[in-house]
């Protein structure tokens, strides 16, 4: 049978017309994470309605009965179709601001060396920032992203998911990299470079640096009564000061009569804290310690202040409350001269944050009406 005039006309434009070069899987999956950093993308919850490829399953987000351990208190839940790969895709911020994508890929993997080649085509520099300590089980990179046409972003790319295969993709913007979570502090390093040494000394966790700090300034009994500001700055407690010098600060909002003030910050694997320092031009004689984030409960810090010598007394509570507690405890050893401090927890379903008043003088302030007693009302 001879061919048809229309078959041949087809076959003969099939032949003339140009070759499409067929994209790569990965690029598809390069242009969703380029649109989040794109300088012209709003970060809000309407703006990820724009990224590309993704659906998401509801106009707006929704308040999680707990914040994640990454301190999103919001999620918004969706899906993407990706070069045949059926990906899912969550938001996840404040009320307001969306912090981080999430991307999980149940299909045929992309690959984390195409996916680092395909950023690096489009314009990125990929940079290792944190990798899998030597010997240990984690299955995470996290690579740094920079490009002149987008804003930078930090990329986790994990490949294992407890000895399996598997792939995600966890996306934030700006270049500071998410804090790792307790179990994790061994697991990684930022030692990533060819041919560095991956190996990872033991690092304690969040709360045990914590306890090592508030030992730390705690005042020895053989010494002064109280530190001066040049004694404190020397403190080895693992907080970093604002200048050498307090400045004149109007305190009454904390019921604090100090003229003089110090702010500084710390950061225990990572945890980070915001301090500040309070007394006279002599002598310190408060310094409070609060949390910026949220973390796991469970943990007891004053527990580990105990286990290091120091006998830990409580001595009153705080007014009855359902979303905090704050307790004041005596700090008493032979060697360092008695101090009270107040730890205050807020509590966000199985997430908390943490706050520290710590008097070095020993003294506590003046008793609110609600105050309860050891062993009064609960006070335990």
């Amino acid at each position: 049978m001879k061919p048809t005039l229309p078959a041949v006309l087809g076959l003969l434009l099939s032949l003339s017309a140009p070759v499409q070069a067929q994209g790569k899987p990965q690029d598809d999956l390069v242009t969703i994470l380029g649109a989040f950093l794109g300088k012209e993308f709003v970060s809000d919850w309407d703006g990820i309605g724009k990224l590309p490829s993704v659906r998401w399953a509801v106009d707006q987000p929704r308040a999680l009965p707990n914040c994640l351990p990454d301190g999103s208190c919001y999620a918004r839940q969706g899906s993407a179709m990706v070069a045949g790969r059926n990906l899912s895709v969550v938001a996840t911020g404040a009320r307001t601001i969306v912090t981080y994508i999430y991307l999980r890929n149940a299909s045929a993997p992309f690959g984390e060396p195409a996916v680092v080649t395909a950023l690096t085509e489009a314009g990125y520099a990929p940079s290792l920032a944190r990798c899998p300590a030597s010997g240990g089980t984690g299955g995470t990179n996290w690579y740094r992203l920079k490009s002149k046409a987008a804003n930078p972003g930090v990329l986790s790319i994990q490949t294992s998911c407890g000895g399996r295969p598997c792939e995600g993709f966890v996306l934030s913007q700006g270049d500071e990299l998410p804090a790792l979570q307790p179990n994790q502090l061994n697991l990684y390093t930022d030692q990533c470079a060819v041919g560095a040494d991956r190996r990872v000394a033991p690092v304690g966790k969040p709360h045990e640096l914590l306890a090592e700090a508030v030992v730390a300034l705690l005042v020895p009994a053989g010494g002064s009564v109280l530190y001066d500001w040049k004694a404190l700055a020397g403190l080895a407690s693992g907080i970093f000061w604002n200048g050498d010098a307090p400045k004149p600060a109007s305190l009454a909002h904390l019921n604090d009569p100090s003229p003089l003030m110090l702010s500084g910050h710390g950061a225990f694997s990572g945890r980070k804290f915001s301090t500040m320092a309070t007394g006279t031009a002599a002598q310190v004689k408060i310094v409070r310690l609060e949390e910026l984030g949220l973390h796991p409960r469970g943990e007891h810090m004053l527990g580990v202040v105990y286990q290091k010598g120091i006998t830990v007394q409580l001595v009153r509570c705080g007014p009855v409350y359902t979303e905090s507690t704050n307790n004041w405890y005596s700090l008493t050893s032979a060697r360092t001269r008695p101090a009270m401090i107040r730890q205050s927890i807020r509590y966000d379903g199985n997430q908390v944050q943490d706050a520290y008043e710590l008097r070095l003088d020993g003294s506590l302030p003046v008793r609110d009406p609600r105050d309860r007693n050891p062993g009064v009302g609960g006070c335990r």
